[in-house]
């Protein structure tokens, strides 16, 4: 099992982060660990909420699947953002699963070229779906252009994971179809204009982009209610309380911001981590500010 070696969100990438050169920090840092990106147990934002209606607590093994968007900067943490994709597309029917993702333009033939060596042979259960069938069919009839692996990677019979571009999910069945859109856009305009052209409602969205430049507005254009910047599938249990009453709330647990607001006649959330990249170090900072809302009045 993996250790909880400390880094910030950029450093994250295909290795272990045992294998690169250690570093120290203050323990005044508000820093993002291992398990942080890459072991969340999350449940999905809506499981959250319906769980605390419920006499008791307990989930069972059988989840419905709830539609990530997945949105790609240039300047976000591409690494950790295609940690989550690759492990959608690897298993497409799971809960919290990116169901499409959205790639600035100016990295698209990065992303594509780094996804392709990542995927691998899709298990009997996926690979043997009906409604992955009935998608795979649908591409190849509409003659829509897909990205999967290389032949010499994974040959047939062996199925791959699937992206299939500029094409919305109404187009290939029923979701959960067990495969993921893939759109490429230029500014936020573009992106809300593309999601706005999908029917499927999306459970959450995760935004990667380090500077945040731009998130609250996609956020106050989007209809979907949960928020993810630089992050995925965090348990949203700190403002459990705060989401059922629909109170604007702020606080900061186990390094990261949790938000709760209302924008206009929706309430939403957001969350993302508080590290070297958001925060500057303590003592880079002439004197200590009290953490505020981006939307504060």
């Amino acid at each position: 099992m993996f250790d909880t070696t400390k880094y910030f969100p950029h450093s994250v990438d295909s290795e272990h982060p045992s294998l690169s050169e250690p570093n120290e920090f203050s323990s005044q840092d508000n820093l993002v660990t291992y398990d942080m990106v890459h072991k969340l147990q999350g449940r999905s934002p809506d499981q959250i909420v319906e769980m605390a209606s419920e006499a008791d607590l307990h989930t069972g093994h059988d989840v419905t699947p709830s539609p990530q968007l997945m949105i790609i900067f240039e300047e976000g943490d591409i690494n950790s953002a295609l940690h989550f994709l690759i492990e959608s597309a690897q298993n497409p029917f799971s809960s919290n699963a990116v169901a499409m993702v959205l790639v600035e333009e100016k990295i698209r033939g990065e992303i594509v070229d780094r996804i392709l060596p990542k995927l691998h042979p899709l298990s009997k259960f996926v690979a043997e779906h009906p409604s992955y069938l009935t998608a795979l069919e649908k591409c190849e009839t509409s003659n829509l252009n897909i990205i999967r692996a290389r032949i010499s990677e994974v040959a047939p019979p062996l199925a791959s994971p699937t992206f299939v571009c500029e094409c919305t999910h109404d187009v290939l069945g029923s979701y959960p179809t067990g495969v993921i859109t893939f759109h490429t856009f230029r500014n936020n305009q573009e992106a809300i204009a593309i999601c706005r052209g999908e029917s499927m409602a999306f459970a959450s969205v995760s935004i990667w982009n380090e500077t945040l430049t731009g998130c609250y507005d996609l956020v106050v254009a989007m209809s979907s209610s949960y928020f993810f910047f630089n992050c995925a599938n965090v348990d949203l249990l700190p403002v459990l309380n705060q989401l059922k009453a629909q109170k604007n709330y702020v606080v900061i647990e186990k390094g990261y911001h949790f938000e709760t607001l209302r924008i206009y006649d929706n309430f939403k959330s957001i969350v993302f981590p508080i590290g070297g990249l958001i925060l500057p170090r303590i003592e880079h900072r002439r004197e200590e500010q009290a953490a505020i809302s981006f939307l504060e009045a």
